[in-house]
């Protein structure tokens, strides 16, 4: 639907973690169940209707990819034992809104690394950022929306 560079400040989510060699190893599914379970539990919360998937992998090895499924906080405290929070950095990020009806999370990905590819910017940091919100009703709904965030920087000439 639409490429967007915004400016973002400092965000922290609070949720379950999970990780594996690869993302594939994670049952996504699941850990949505789990955190849906103990969301109520979480203190702070800046939107209970939002919720978020953040997708870590760095380029080295051994591979691991880790995923926080989580809120927005204003502040962390006395989150329960299971729950983790993680503080994503301010600064510019490329806003990505996707319909399904225009395809997959693979075709999502896809054409956010192709337009980012193309773009004067790359990502800053190893990670990408899911939002769901009142406009997701899943994957198979071709009406669903979802954002992706991704921190970018300028790509400097050489």
């Amino acid at each position: 639907m639409g490429h967007e560079i915004i400016e973002k400040e400092e965000m922290i989510l609070a949720g379950i973690v999970d990780s594996g060699a690869h993302v594939g190893q994670i049952n996504i599914t699941g850990l949505w169940d789990r955190f849906i379970e103990q969301s109520n539990e979480i203190p702070n919360q800046v939107d209970a209707d939002k919720g978020y998937e953040l997708h870590i992998e760095e380029d080295r090895s051994p591979r691991k990819h880790f995923i926080l499924i989580g809120v927005e906080v204003e502040k962390v405290e006395h989150e329960p034992l299971e729950i983790f929070t993680k503080v994503l950095p301010a600064g510019k990020y490329l806003r990505y809104t996707h319909q399904f009806s225009d395809g997959s999370y693979a075709q999502a990905f896809e054409s956010l690394y192709d337009w980012l590819e193309d773009s004067d910017y790359k990502p800053a940091y190893a990670f990408d950022v899911q939002c769901y919100d009142e406009r997701f009703n899943g994957s198979d709904d071709p009406e669903s929306i979802i954002e992706i965030l991704v921190p970018v920087v300028e790509r400097m000439d050489s």
